[in-house]
């Protein structure tokens, strides 16, 4: 079996962090993963995502594997994980889905606000099969205003829920992102 955060190198310091925030169940709502690409910050989204979704202290190897294999696949009911989009038709598709359709776009993708509402609505149900749900937002430097102020209601009363946002640099985001997480 493989820990969550076995794949991480270099990091032993934040894992520590995370770790002792679960065990003490100290867990806040928003949390703020930045560094450069190849830094391992959607690999400790994945690791701090199994940790949070365990439903509970003593499971099995084989639940733990399962666990991390659905949250690699992004397949597990109490996560969501949102990554800029396009806008095309009136339909919102990632990079991976405009190049399947041959979609070519100068600007960059974009978090968008339909994207914070969906956040919102997931976050307003009860976690299904873990003790809390889990929120990753990748490139939350991309993030549009409007969204990004949506998101600050969200992070001030998630309910039982995290929201990790990552980033390459905290100047990146919104002050008042960054205050929340």
């Amino acid at each position: 079996m493989s820990a969550p955060f076995d794949r991480l190198i270099g990091q032993s310091q934040a894992v520590a962090l995370l770790r002792r925030a679960v065990d003490l169940q100290r867990i806040a709502p928003g949390y703020l993963f930045v560094g450069p690409d190849g830094t391992g910050k959607a690999l400790a989204a994945k690791g701090f995502a199994q940790l949070l979704l365990q439903p509970g202290p003593d499971v099995s190897a084989e639940a733990a594997v399962v666990l991390a294999r659905r949250i690699g696949d992004r397949n597990h009911p109490d996560l969501l994980w949102v990554e800029p989009t396009y806008q095309h038709q009136g339909q919102l598709l990632t990079p991976a889905q405009a190049a399947e359709v041959g979609l070519k776009r100068k600007s960059p993708p974009r978090v968008r606000l339909p994207q914070i509402r969906e956040i919102a609505r997931f976050l307003s149900r009860p976690a299904l099969e873990s003790p809390r749900a889990v929120v990753v937002i990748e490139q939350a430097e991309r993030m549009a205003e409007a969204a990004a102020n949506a998101l600050l209601k969200t992070l001030e009363e998630p309910g039982r829920a995290s929201v990790v946002l990552l980033a390459p640099a905290q100047q990146a985001l919104l002050p008042a992102l960054i205050s929340r997480a």
